[in-house]
């Protein structure tokens, strides 16, 4: 943002800071990039390292002049002892950095020890991330079709697109595990597209009516490729545009508000249709719903689980409809289960619903079958073991 020459004042300005912090006998030097090192004495006083810690955050944290105003930079923390027994200088440095990382992961500007339970995450993490490349790389991951039906008839109106990953490493493999792993290391553009793709060829021997709803990440909501990229994949597939939906969660939105406007008009000026997924989830915002042209919005399952008439779920459930019903969006109920749920969707008119009472994740085949009914009949709700 401020060139090369406020880097190097920065990273000059942060070590004389960590000079200054420095106990007696202590040695701080940088590594390279924006990483340092501090080499300390220490007298089995781990409070005064905790105390320590806390104050060179709260030290780099001060605002750096520059310019005529001000640059403002935050730190992350590992520390791992060298013990008498075991001094291997470059252990000690990987100790510390899978320390730093671990610090990062949950929400950095802080500081965590290391103990070995973080390594062996760490190893474990890099396999997963290994293998999930190869699996992209494969094909390994396969989409899975959930049924979406309208309300009050409950004739099919669609499926949404979920990612199943079955390894032969690592057996069954859930989508809230690989999914943020993808995302974290850029392999999720590759993943969704390739999922998408599979589908759109599936779902164009079914009627023209059944819509297609995939999910698209923060990171792929920022690369401004996307409106191209899922232009070739119909365009390849020969899938109409209108057929898809696209369904963004309101946490997506937060990051880079402008570039995800600029990406869903693009999409929506194609002819695809955008859904803000998760509503009530975290951070509901009217404004999401009046600054982009939304065509439907989902609530959010927790807004389902054992709601009555009158309750406090059921109220917020309730006004969630009405706005939509009030800006001209249609809402889908997620994560609908039993037959009291669904009776109580149709009376505070909902326009269509999902869930496990139409039926679980299918295959391409079992979705075929499901075509051929067109109509969803609930089923008794399996007993979930998570």
């Amino acid at each position: 943002m401020h060139g090369h020459a406020a880097g190097n004042a920065v990273l000059c300005e942060v070590a004389d800071r960590l000079r200054r912090l420095m106990p007696p006998g202590a040695v701080a030097a940088r590594l390279g990039g924006d990483e340092f090192v501090a080499l300390i004495p220490f007298y089995q006083d781990r409070q005064a390292l905790v105390a320590l810690a806390q104050q060179i955050i709260a030290t780099v944290r001060e605002p750096i002049p520059w310019n005529h105003g001000q640059v403002e930079v935050d730190s992350t923390i590992g520390v791992a002892f060298a013990m008498p027994e075991d001094r291997d200088p470059d252990a000690l440095l990987r100790a510390a950095d899978v320390a730093m990382y671990q610090g990062k992961r949950e929400g950095r500007g802080t500081f965590r020890f290391f103990h070995t339970e973080m390594d062996i995450a760490l190893r474990a993490r890099a396999r997963l991330e290994s293998d999930l490349r190869a699996a992209i790389n494969r094909g390994e991951i396969r989409p899975s079709y959930q049924p979406i039906v309208s309300l009050p008839d409950r004739d099919l109106v669609g499926f949404e697109v979920l990612a199943r990953w079955d390894s032969p490493e690592h057996g069954s493999v859930p989508p809230d595990v690989f999914v943020p792993v993808a995302e974290e290391t850029g392999m999720i553009g590759d993943l969704s597209h390739k999922i998408l793709r599979q589908a759109c060829a599936d779902a164009r021997s079914w009627p023209p009516n059944l819509q297609l709803a995939v999910n698209i990440s923060a990171p792929q909501l920022r690369d401004p490729r996307l409106p191209a990229a899922l232009l070739a994949i119909l365009a390849e597939t020969g899938f109409p545009a209108g057929r898809l939906e696209v369904e963004i969660a309101e946490t997506a939105l937060l990051s880079d508000l402008e570039t995800a406007r600029g990406a869903l008009t693009s999409l929506q000026n194609l002819g695809v249709k955008i859904a803000l997924d998760d509503f009530g989830a975290g951070y509901s915002n009217l404004r999401h719903l009046r600054e982009q042209r939304f065509n439907k919005i989902k609530i959010d399952k927790s807004y389902l689980a054992n709601v009555e008439r009158g309750s406090e779920r059921g109220r917020l459930a309730d006004a969630i409809i009405q706005i939509g019903a009030s800006l001209s969006l249609q809402t889908t109920a997620e994560g609908v289960e039993s037959d009291a749920n669904l009776d109580w969707l149709s009376d505070q008119g909902c326009d269509f619903a999902q869930g496990y009472l139409f039926g679980n994740a299918m295959s391409k085949d079992e979705a075929d079958e499901f075509v051929q009914v067109g109509k969803a009949t609930p089923t008794a709700p399996e007993i979930r073991v998570a």
